[in-house]
């Protein structure tokens, strides 16, 4: 598909440097889309701009911003005014393991800056630009545990559900206006998602279940423009049926809960 033809010129991927960042901006520019790579490494980022350049043959820019600022959309928008914008992704995320009242106040706002605050800014920022120019595409992620309540990570759990239900229903809105997506993922193997994996034979079971950034981003692009709620990968969909129609929601919350105990 030329994304920049039906889209526009330029992509906007907010946690770009590595994983489904990195594999969504590859994607974009695969269909011939200039990209704008956001985040906080902005050496990693120049890294990928050059080798997403040389590989596509697409121009790209480098944004660096740290999400958990307040105001850290305010550069973002400035930088971006003058292109031709046709397609954001929201890929940042902050999270901290252990009970709501245990974990640093600090920290809560720090998540609720990464994964709502500057999260509905740019939603809203780019979907005014996309339905004023009735072109654009929108891919939002969230996350399985935005599907049941989220014990010992609660916080992310209920920002996760906020950003997939918001996506859902700006979707609706927009239809046959601006291509919007709602992309739930279950487990995906990036650099950070193996820190948090036990070694062992437990280690070894997670990464075989796991999803690759490049299989994830793949089934996204597929339907995109097709549906705009999708849990990637059959084996989550199978999960997330599951915990839907065979559990009750305390049933659903130890499920969750016994990962972390």
């Amino acid at each position: 598909m030329n994304l920049k033809e039906k889209y526009g010129e330029w992509g906007i991927i907010l946690g770009a440097t590595e994983g489904v960042g990195k594999a969504t901006a590859e994607k974009i520019a695969q269909g011939g889309m200039n990209v704008v790579l956001v985040g906080r490494r902005e050496e990693k980022l120049h890294e990928l701009g050059k080798e997403i350049s040389e590989k596509y043959n697409v121009e790209h820019l480098v944004i660096r911003a740290d999400f958990s600022e307040e105001n850290a959309a305010d550069e973002i928008f400035e930088k971006t005014k003058d292109l031709d914008m046709g397609f954001m992704s929201y890929v940042a995320c902050l999270h901290r393991f252990g009970k709501l009242q245990d974990t640093e106040w600090e920290w809560h706002q720090k998540m609720l800056n990464v994964n709502i605050n500057t999260f509905l800014k740019c939603f809203y920022h780019y979907m005014g630009i996309f339905t004023k120019q009735k072109r654009g595409a929108v891919v939002n992620y969230s996350s399985l545990t935005g599907v049941t309540s989220s014990p010992y990570n609660a916080q992310y759990g209920a920002c996760k559900a906020y950003i997939a239900k918001l996506t859902e229903a700006v979707a609706y809105e927009s239809r046959g206006c601006v291509d919007v997506m709602a992309a739930t993922l279950g487990s995906t193997i990036t650099p950070s998602w193996l820190q948090n994996q036990p070694g062992g034979e437990e280690g070894k079971k997670a990464i075989a279940a796991a999803m690759t950034p490049e299989a994830v981003a793949d089934e996204i692009f597929e339907n995109l423009g097709k549906v705009r709620s999708l849990v990637v990968g059959e084996r989550n969909r199978k999960n997330v049926h599951h915990w839907h129609c065979d559990l009750t929601a305390d049933e659903a919350a130890e499920y969750m809960g016994k990962f972390y105990e």
